[in-house]
C-alpha cells in the first residue's frame, strides 16, 4: 500500500515505521525537520517538510495515488482538516484522523471520517482497570466502547446454554475452547466447567456480565 502520514511526532513516527517494515510505501509530512529524526536511519520513506493539509505538499508527498491517509499531528483542526482534504479532494479510500476531543470525534465520524479519540479511550481504559480488575479483557474495540473478555468457566455457570449469559446488544459469547479447541457456540451449546469464554460486552454492561457470572 502506499500511505500518506501527517505528523511525525511519537505516534506518527512510530506508525511510519511499523508500516514501512512491513514493506508498504511510506510518506511523511511534518512542519519541522528536526522531527524526522524521530525515524531513525532504517527509515527509507520519502520526508516531506510543510502543512499536511496544503495541496501541493500532498502532491508531493504522493496523495494521488495513496490508498490510505493518517493525520496524527498535535492539533484536533490540522488533523481533521488534512482528513477532509484528503478524502474529499483526492478521494483517498482509508482516511484515519485522530482527535483528542471526544464530543469532536462523534461530529467527524459522522461525516464519515474514522477518529481515534485517545482521550476517550484512556478514560475508558483507566475506568475499566479501577472498577473491573478481575475481568481479563483481550482487546478493547472503538474507543472502548466494547471489551472483548476472557473468562474461564467455573462450578457456578457450568450446565448453562451459553446463549443465557447473552443479553441483546451488550453481552454475548462469541467462542469457547474447550480441551484447547475453539468453536463459535449456537443456540443451546452447554458451557462445562473449565471451559474458556470469549465474551464481547459493552462497557456500560460490565457490571452486568459480572453479576451473571457470578463475580
Amino acid at each position: 500500500m502506499q500511505i500518506v502520514i501527517m505528523g511525525c511526532g511519537r505516534v506518527g513516527s512510530q506508525l511510519a515505521n511499523l508500516l514501512f517494515m512491513e514493506g508498504h510505501k511510506v510518506s511523511i509530512i511534518d512542519l519541522d525537520i528536526k522531527s524526522f529524526e524521530r525515524l531513525g536511519k532504517n527509515f527509507k520513506g520519502d520526508k516531506i517538510v510543510g502543512f499536511g493539509y496544503d495541496r501541493e505538499v500532498l502532491i508531493k508527498a504522493g496523495i494521488e495515488k495513496a490508498d490510505a491517509f493518517a493525520s496524527v499531528s498535535p492539533g484536533d483542526n490540522r488533523n481533521i482538516i488534512g482528513a477532509l482534504v484528503a478524502s474529499r479532494e483526492f478521494k483517498v479510500p482509508i482516511v484515519v484522523a485522530r482527535i483528542y476531543d471526544p464530543v469532536r470525534a462523534i461530529a467527524y465520524n459522522k461525516l464519515g471520517i474514522v477518529t481515534i479519540s485517545p482521550t476517550k479511550w484512556g478514560a475508558n481504559k483507566i475506568k475499566e482497570l479501577i472498577c473491573h480488575q478481575d475481568i481479563n479483557t483481550q482487546l478493547s474495540l472503538g474507543n472502548g466502547e466494547v471489551e472483548i473478555i476472557e473468562v474461564e468457566a467455573s462450578y457456578g455457570i457450568s450446565g448453562y446454554k451459553s446463549d443465557k449469559i447473552n443479553v441483546p446488544g451488550e453481552i454475548m459469547v462469541i467462542s469457547i475452547t474447550r480441551l484447547g479447541k475453539s468453536f463459535i457456540p449456537v443456540v443451546g451449546t452447554v458451557i462445562n466447567e473449565g471451559d474458556l469464554l470469549h465474551i464481547a460486552v459493552a462497557s456500560t454492561a460490565i457490571p452486568q456480565l459480572k453479576r451473571i457470572l457470578g463475580f
